[in-house]
């Protein structure tokens, strides 16, 4: 009986090419930390702490969000105009 499913005697496709050095030689040396390159700039891209203050203070208590988190899952969540509208997006439907 033939069966048109994979086998283990098939050739798998699914891999991935194996990787080539970068010929020019500009990739990280063994000894270079990356996370020193992640915190170049982090004081311009940080949020103020007067700002960080006011979105904290903005966010419902502990006992709101799992409560709003437990009221989401029974009634089985949002639909797509229900999510845009928590977000303060207007969506404007096809006609």
């Amino acid at each position: 009986m033939s069966d048109n499913t994979n086998g283990p005697d098939e050739e798998d496709t699914s891999s991935p090419l194996p990787s080539t050095p970068d010929p020019s030689g500009a990739g990280p040396n063994p000894g270079d930390d990356p996370t020193e390159a992640l915190k170049q700039g982090l004081a311009e891209t940080r949020l103020p702490p007067h700002l960080k203050e006011q979105i904290l203070a903005e966010l419902p208590s502990a006992e709101e969000m799992e409560r709003m988190y437990r009221d989401l899952q029974e009634q089985g969540g949002l639909s797509f105009e229900e999510f845009c509208a928590s977000l303060g997006l207007e969506v404007n439907p096809k006609p």
